[in-house]
């Protein structure tokens, strides 16, 4: 390792609120791209590796789906690995066939052809190169093995909650640092485009959306203690709690359906065969 990468201090420091506000977020997203790998995991014994696992939840997810497979689950993160290895433990003999290595995605530190599944979701938008990080996890896929992920499209709607929470900073006079970008696809025939430039074959990728109901509560929740936590940490306590009963005041005017994330995401896989 050649030092810290501000991903992965980042991701040390705010992974038990990940946990908590939003790995269950998209989670069952995240759930659905065991179903991209089912004609091979369900074929019987295989080894599947896991990148960018996070909190553990779809390595555990896949270890209990498949008795017979071996799961790798990588990060980079020592703070989500510490999660991770919570999940598993909790997952009974399951866990048991998750492993878990702390490791960069475009630098994996297994053998070439070591996996028949190589997994990602919403990892990818986060690395330095999603090319290099590709070509990565089809180096490590044996002849005949699949490569899916999940991340994130270009193209969210404006969402009625964050005007409300920018309107509650704004009335506050609270200035909010606009927050990093991340590398979403402009379309599926992106992500398609990419894996067969990785060496991939037999391509699909498919627009779907990740659809997630806010209460009022729970996205103050969100957004006061760990999507911005480190702003509101940073008030004095009585602007903090002004800050967020204005914030649930807005929010309480708001309809079901402006509560409602709707994202749009892709789900892409493509076939080593040679």
């Amino acid at each position: 390792m050649r030092g810290m990468t501000g991903q992965e201090t980042r991701y040390d420091s705010i992974a038990e609120g990940y946990a908590t506000y939003w790995s269950p977020v998209h989670r069952p997203a995240t759930l659905r791209l065991l179903d991209e790998v089912a004609n091979i995991a369900d074929a019987g014994q295989c080894r599947i590796v896991d990148v960018g696992c996070g909190t553990g939840a779809m390595a555990v997810a896949a270890a209990a789906r498949w008795p017979s497979a071996q799961l790798e689950a990588t990060d980079l993160s020592a703070g989500m690995l510490a999660l991770a290895a919570r999940t598993v433990a909790e997952a009974g003999p399951a866990g048991g066939r998750v492993r878990l290595t702390k490791a960069p995605a475009d630098r994996l530190p297994f053998p070439d052809r070591s996996f028949d599944v190589a997994l990602s979701a919403f990892v990818l938008q986060l690395v330095p190169s999603r090319p290099r990080a590709l070509r990565e996890m089809r180096r490590v896929l044996r002849r005949g093995g699949r490569l899916a992920y999940v991340s994130w499209l270009a193209g969210e709607l404006p969402f009625a909650a964050d005007a409300a929470w920018e309107a509650a900073l704004d009335a506050a006079g609270v200035e909010r640092e606009p927050g990093g970008g991340h590398d979403e696809l402009a379309s599926p025939e992106a992500a398609a485009n990419q894996l067969r430039a990785a060496g991939l074959s037999d391509v699909t990728a498919r627009a779907d959306r990740l659809v997630h109901q806010f209460t009022p509560e729970a996205y103050a929740a969100f957004v006061t203690r760990f999507d911005d936590g480190d702003l509101m940490l940073g008030l004095e306590p009585r602007v903090r709690e002004a800050v967020t009963a204005d914030l649930l005041e807005r929010l309480g005017r708001l309809t079901p359906a402006d509560l409602r994330l709707d994202l749009p995401i892709v789900y892409a896989s493509g076939v080593r065969r040679s």
